[in-house]
């Protein structure tokens, strides 16, 4: 029998371990009703199984000698509408590691087998609730860290993504269709404007998959979250700033050089967007100790991986050569906001100084100790963010879709090649064929075990 059968009776706890005001005990399958109704007593003494879909009941969960062992609730789900498609109860108890662990133990018992990470979501997809994109997006409405990432997970999980995929595959069956229409009756010579309309669904399959795939980078940072580097010369302030993002003392501050000589990270959340915001070791020209060379080349490498630089100079000190060799470290690449700490002690250099010596990089007065100027930083933050979170339309938001896009991207390119040398449509239609198998695979019309047990893996036991 395989590990996944569906006409088992499967039941997992839905909620997270712990204590809590309630915990779900999710149970699908066909012997859902007659798993639970022998534990169950309401009021009415009426069986479960006589009562209407989409409704709740109140009663006692009884153990088999039927002594209580909670006052719950049972939500009545029934095939076919219902998550998995199948009969689905959700008990709803007190929240608990015991009382969760005995509900669910006294059902295993009744032949009911535990569920395996993702199953309910994946009886789901085989049911045809869902494709495998809404299936992810499943996942990623989960494990969604921003306002952002959370409305990417909704929007695919809604279906938005499936129907602009099912649009570039119903393109790809019409320009098959045709092709082989041509071959089968090899008579009718293609007129001009056949090989047009050919050539013009070609064109406009390729753009759009071809927008799809520059946009993943983008939809990873806002998923995976934007690493947002400190940087700048030792007693600038950068662990003061750090804390005060946080609201919270994260950082040691001193007013001794080389407080911070390893690097610390911490989630933050700037108008939707998912933050990593790493404070780092002061730049100096010559560390004058292993431990802050050490320091400063993994500053160097944070520069590196970032995606924006917060450089910190102090307001209330003259510029210097420190300040410059530091500015000179951060690849030009990088976004820059420069950050003039310690607004709230009298100022050193002028306008006309910083910017000689800045440039145009966007600048910011702020004080860590009043929080001055905090406001101004989210907000600049923020348009660097929406910059990159500009451009509309739907997004893919895993590496299992950036491949299959390109595969079938890399197929059409070779199709097109076939038909722009006027070969054979023999030649042709193989490669127009794998574009819409890679599309088909995208949404799981056609798919292996060993792709549903990677995806479904990564689940929660109980979704």
């Amino acid at each position: 029998m395989s590990k996944f059968d569906l006409d088992d009776t499967i039941a997992a706890v839905a909620t997270p371990a712990g204590e809590g005001g309630i915990a779900v005990i999710r149970v699908s399958g066909p012997g859902a009703f007659d798993s639970v109704q022998p534990f169950f007593k309401c009021p009415e003494n009426k069986n479960l199984s006589e009562r209407s879909a989409n409704t709740v009941v109140w009663g006692k969960f009884l153990d088999p000698e039927g002594s209580p062992v909670d006052q719950v609730l049972v939500s009545i789900f029934r095939a076919p509408q219902s998550y998995t498609g199948q009969d689905v109860l959700e008990i709803s108890c007190h929240g608990g590691l015991a009382v969760t662990k005995k509900i669910l133990g006294i059902l295993l018992t009744k032949g009911v087998r535990h569920a395996e990470p993702g199953e309910f979501t994946r009886r789901a997809f085989l049911a045809g609730k869902l494709d495998l994109t809404q299936a992810e997006a499943v996942l990623d409405l989960i494990h969604a860290r921003s306002g952002r990432s959370l409305e990417i997970a909704i929007r695919q999980l809604s279906g938005s993504l499936s129907r602009l995929l099912k649009e570039l595959k119903d393109e790809l069956m019409r320009l098959l269709a045709h092709m082989e229409a041509s071959l089968d009756f090899p008579e009718e010579d293609l007129d001009v404007d056949v090989k047009k309309g050919m050539q013009d669904q070609f064109t406009r399959v390729q753009e759009k998959i071809r927008s799809l795939l520059a946009g993943f980078e983008r939809n990873q940072l806002i998923r995976e979250g934007v690493l947002v580097a400190i940087a700048g010369k030792p007693n600038v302030g950068k662990s003061s700033l750090f804390n005060a993002l946080l609201e919270r003392d994260r950082a040691l501050v001193s007013d001794l050089p080389h407080t911070t000589r390893d690097q610390l990270e911490e989630a933050l959340e700037i108008r939707g967007f998912y933050l990593r915001l790493r404070d780092t070791a002061g730049l100096v020209s010559a560390p004058g100790h292993p431990l802050e060379k050490m320091g400063m080349d993994r500053t160097c490498e944070t520069l590196q991986e970032s995606h924006i630089v917060l450089f910190v100079v102090d307001g209330s000190a003259p510029l210097d050569a420190s300040d410059r060799h530091v500015f000179e470290m951060i690849p030009p690449e990088k976004k820059m906001i420069v950050i003039v700490n310690k607004s709230d002690l009298p100022s050193a250099d002028g306008t006309r100084e910083i910017e000689a010596f800045l440039g145009d990089k966007p600048r910011i007065r702020l004080s860590a100790r009043t929080r001055e100027g905090f406001k101004e930083l989210e907000a600049v933050i923020a348009e660097l963010l929406e910059q990159e979170a500009s451009e509309q339309g739907e997004q893919i938001t895993k590496l299992r879709h950036k491949k299959a896009l390109e595969s079938a991207l890399g197929a059409l390119e070779r199709a097109e090649k076939s038909f722009r040398d006027k070969m054979s449509l023999e030649f042709v239609t193989p490669d127009v064929r794998a574009g819409l198998e890679a599309m088909k695979e995208l949404t799981g019309e056609v798919y292996s075990e060993d792709l549903l047990g990677v995806i479904f893996s990564e689940f929660c036991v109980g979704k």
